[in-house]
């Protein structure tokens, strides 16, 4: 085993941050162990890449078996939510508790949540598994970084981390693929139950190969009160209940309830109250807090976190809603519909590459952020022009287009930050932009939701009067053709593809919001030196 020692640049601060940004001595590991436990990372990429995207071409099926549409945005939304809740608290646990077992502990909540939504006999057990599997997610992927980190010195990192990064997006690529063709063959539960024995397998690598002492350098002879201190759990404990308030308020609203509702009102002044306890708890604990101000309050963190907001509020309504459109709409498969996804995801890839070979070429990334807020609104808005009966060539076309403009910009946010911070502030600056991402995912597919719900029962009312909008709770969101009539499918189809399309302009409104950040982004070169 070689040895190699770090020196991370001098910091600002005293005391707890000091201490975890002292030099350390790291003995990486070599041979068959570093490799199993890499390859173990990379599979853990694999199944939480494939479980954020599978679900979107299974809520059709979910709908059919649980004879219940109100529940539809919380599939995604419980799962988006804690992740993106605890992301922050998980890294603070790497730094101060055994690495190996938080890990094992997140792999463990993941496949947990999986088995309960393979087994789930109700609509609410299937999204408390999501919950649960969001959760170890949360730790998965702030993990496989840290992990990553010891396996390797730093002029090694780069090729795996963007390996690891390749490998979640392929799987978040073929996701809906994969699903259609389980669901197809087997049912929905097989969309879920796949991750038990690759986590299992991963599981095992890890417990076998990754070998580490039991706490971290910096924090070697801490009491677990002392960890604990380190840790902000008053910050956490009111932060996820008040992110819980909100999508319950927006969720319900207009929906369960009314929006004047005893209920939504409480909700949404429970959600103001604690945001702005957990601001006064952030501003109390200055350095230790959950988001320190001076980063949080850094121009190009400010622009990338409002654009990769928007990027993934784009991207998770309009793969889920056109799901939606080629099962219930068109009577497509599920693998059919999985399969009609790819194009965005196509495009998306594509771009990335493109912007991040430009950027390598030119040191500049917010041309393209630029080039694809203004490429984005556009293809978003002429997907909202789809008809009933359009062609297939024409949908998938706009598809690849609205990928190839939110791929554009995609990365920015990520490579700013690295640019315009110090190296010990940039693991925070990156775990903000995902955050955020993950909490807009969460949000706009609730909302959505809510969009979809009411405008549904209008259009069907609209084009078929007499229509009763019961028969989607009976018949789910596919099988709704089976309840009505052959004389009267055609008018119901034309409210439900009208729905659909209302609904998708909520990732027009994103897109153009998306404006605002990429004038706003510092005009910094990655070649330049800080």
């Amino acid at each position: 085993m070689s040895t190699v020692t770090e020196t991370p640049d001098p910091p600002a601060a005293t005391g707890p941050l000091r201490e975890q940004l002292e030099v350390e001595d790291v003995a990486y590991p070599t041979g068959f162990k570093r490799g199993i436990v890499i390859f173990s990372i990379l599979l853990c990429a694999i199944f939480v890449g494939l479980d954020m995207t599978i679900v979107a071409v299974a809520v059709p099926s979910l709908s059919n078996q649980f004879k219940n549409i109100n529940d539809i945005g919380w599939y995604s939304a419980s799962y988006q939510l804690i992740a993106s809740s605890f992301i922050f608290f998980f890294a603070r646990l790497y730094t101060v508790f055994s690495m190996k077992t938080i890990f094992l502990v997140s792999v463990f909540l993941f496949e947990l949540g999986s088995l309960l939504c393979t087994v789930a006999p109700t609509s609410a057990t299937f999204i408390l598994g999501r919950a649960v599997a969001g959760l170890g997610s949360s730790g998965i992927q702030t993990g496989s970084i840290v992990l990553l980190t010891r396996q390797l010195p730093v002029h090694q990192r780069p090729f795996w981390t963007g390996l690891i990064g390749a490998g979640s997006s392929i799987a978040m690529v073929i996701a809906p693929l994969i699903g259609g063709v389980l669901i197809d063959a087997f049912s929905w539960r097989a969309c879920f139950g796949i991750n038990l024995p690759i986590g299992a397998i991963a599981s095992g690598f890890i417990v076998y190969g990754f070998q580490m002492p039991a706490s971290p350098p910096h924090a070697v002879g801490l009491t677990v009160m002392e960890k604990c201190k380190r840790l902000d759990i008053p910050g956490t404990l009111v932060f996820v209940p008040a992110i819980i308030s909100l999508l319950m308020g927006l969720q319900w609203g207009g929906v369960k309830y009314g929006w004047a509702n005893v209920r939504i009102i409480v909700l949404l002044v429970l959600f103001a109250v604690l945001v702005g306890i957990f601001a006064f708890i952030q501003y109390r604990k200055k350095e230790d807090a959950t988001l320190p101000g001076r980063i949080m309050t850094q121009r190009s963190v400010l622009a990338g976190a409002w654009f990769n907001a928007c990027s993934n509020g784009i991207l998770a309504v309009t793969e889920y809603y056109m799901s939606i459109y080629f099962q219930g709409v068109r009577g497509f498969s599920a693998t059919k519909s999985g399969a009609m996804g790819l194009p965005l995801f196509a495009g998306m890839v594509v771009t990335v590459l493109t912007a991040g070979a430009g950027t390598n070429w030119t040191g500049y990334y917010y041309p393209f952020m630029i080039i694809g807020s203004i490429l984005t609104p556009i293809a978003s808005g002429l997907i909202t022009t789809i008809e009933y009966n359009d062609t297939l060539v024409k949908i998938l076309i706009l598809l690849a287009f609205l990928g190839a403009g939110v791929g554009l910009g995609l990365q920015a946010p990520i490579v700013a930050v690295q640019t315009v911070l110090p190296d010990k502030d940039v693991a925070t600056g990156v775990a903000i932009t995902g955050f955020t991402g993950g909490l807009a995912s969460a949000l706009f597919v609730s909302l959505s939701a809510v969009l979809f719900q009411s405008r549904l029962a209008i259009e069907v009312e609209y084009h078929a009067p007499g229509i009763d909008r019961s028969i989607f709770d009976q018949g789910g969101l596919v099988d709704v053709r089976d309840k009505i009539g052959s004389a009267r499918l055609g008018a119901v189809l034309s409210g439900y593809d009208e729905a659909v399309i209302q609904t998708l302009y909520i990732p027009v409104a994103l897109a153009s919001l998306s404006v605002l950040a990429s004038v706003t982004m510092e005009r910094k070169s990655v070649k330049k030196t800080r």
